[in-house]
């Protein structure tokens, strides 16, 4: 029997072994299981592309390709959440590409990026142009970061418990990071985020503040109830099947108005940034009060996160007018009949004593002020 093979690169291509596709008889969509045969790695890279019932036909297969990325449990992107996920969006015409890495987070980056180059060049992707990349826990953060190095055009982000609460780790020997505040490409890329009520790795208040020093011009967040990082309910074996199905009714919106370029008709909860995400609520202080000349306390506080125009008004309370006088200055200052007082010389060595005694003592960060500080 022959093999199915195809180019995608110099040094880089992918096959499909006799019997790779396989008929799912509950959804009616095919699974092409394939081999990716990656420049300067012994081992081929496993992927799986769930194809339309209609994939014979281009024209019937949605402009946006979507690619999965599994979370830290590799044996997850073949488990049950993953191919219904799949199946689902591919019941609607999108091609779904999946791959398994049980490698390091920064080695599964590469092997996700290179699993895209092989289903975009693939002929089940002949008639997909953009690609939706999306991803469950620290998978999600994996296609966050292929987002902003790879080569075909993204059209959007489908993040899933977004692991914010765990650091990324790093390189050996570069100690450890969290891409918090960039999730997505610096652009305006949409971002769709998916997190439960009772995940811990991604906290609601926490993800309206990263939200909030994103570029993306458009972010959408939808939460899942009874749900835990794994988009399963808390203490709970297996994901229910009412999660998967409103996990995969989300996404699929995302993804029609991705690919019919209708974000603005979706339903999907649009982020508005308010008060609360200002400040995080462990990091909230008494009021500051601000006392300026003889101004008292009970004129005005400002406090963390106040409107600038509030606190301007504030200080103008509070600072002398121009026709107000600091006190005291009057009787420190000599009137106009009142000579200068002359001082008496002083020599060299008396004047060199005085501004050595008078050189304050420079804390180690004074004396380098002018150096970079990097705080760790």
């Amino acid at each position: 029997m022959v093999r199915f093979h195809w180019h995608v690169e110099q040094g880089m291509s992918a096959y499909m072994p006799p019997g790779g596709i396989t008929l799912q008889k509950d959804s009616q969509v095919q699974q092409a299981s394939c081999e990716i045969e990656v420049p300067g790695q012994k081992e081929t890279l496993p992927a799986i592309l769930t194809l339309p019932p209609s994939y014979l036909k281009p024209d019937k297969v949605k402009e946006v390709g979507i690619i999965l990325g599994h979370g830290s449990n590799a044996a997850d992107w073949n488990g049950k959440f993953l191919t219904e996920l799949a199946a689902a969006l591919a019941c609607q015409g999108y091609l779904v590409v999946r791959c398994y890495c049980k490698q390091k987070e920064q080695r599964r980056q590469r092997m996700f990026e290179k699993a895209l180059d092989a289903a975009a060049t693939s002929p089940f992707a002949r008639g997909v142009t953009r690609w939706l990349l999306a991803g469950l826990g620290n998978g999600a953060r994996v296609a966050a970061v292929v987002g902003t190095k790879c080569r075909g055009t993204i059209s959007g982000f489908a993040l899933l418990s977004y692991p914010l609460e765990e650091p990324e780790p790093m390189p050996p020997g570069k100690g450890r990071r969290n891409l918090e505040a960039t999730p997505g490409p610096p652009d305006s890329t949409p971002v769709l985020f998916v997190t439960g009520d009772a995940d811990d790795m991604c906290s609601m208040p926490h993800l309206r503040r990263v939200c909030k020093e994103m570029q993306s011009s458009d972010i959408r967040f939808v939460v899942m109830k009874a749900a835990d990082a794994t988009l399963k309910p808390p203490q709970a074996r297996s994901h229910n099947a009412a999660i998967v199905r409103n996990v995969a009714d989300t996404v699929l919106e995302f993804a029609e108005a991705l690919n019919n370029n209708s974000l603005h008709d979706s339903s999907l909860p649009c982020f508005v940034p308010d008060a609360s995400d200002e400040v995080p609520a462990a990091a909230a202080t008494a009021p500051i009060t601000a006392e300026v000349g003889s101004a008292s306390a009970e004129q005005g506080a400002i406090q963390q996160g106040d409107n600038p125009d509030q606190v301007m008004s504030v200080l103008e309370q509070q600072l002398p007018g121009p026709e107000q006088q600091l006190p005291g200055l009057e009787q420190q200052l000599p009137g106009p009949e009142q000579p200068i007082q002359e001082c008496e010389p002083v020599s060299d060595i008396d004047n060199e004593k005085q501004t050595h005694e008078a050189q304050p003592q420079l804390s180690a960060y004074q004396r380098h002020s002018d150096e970079p500080v990097t705080f760790t």
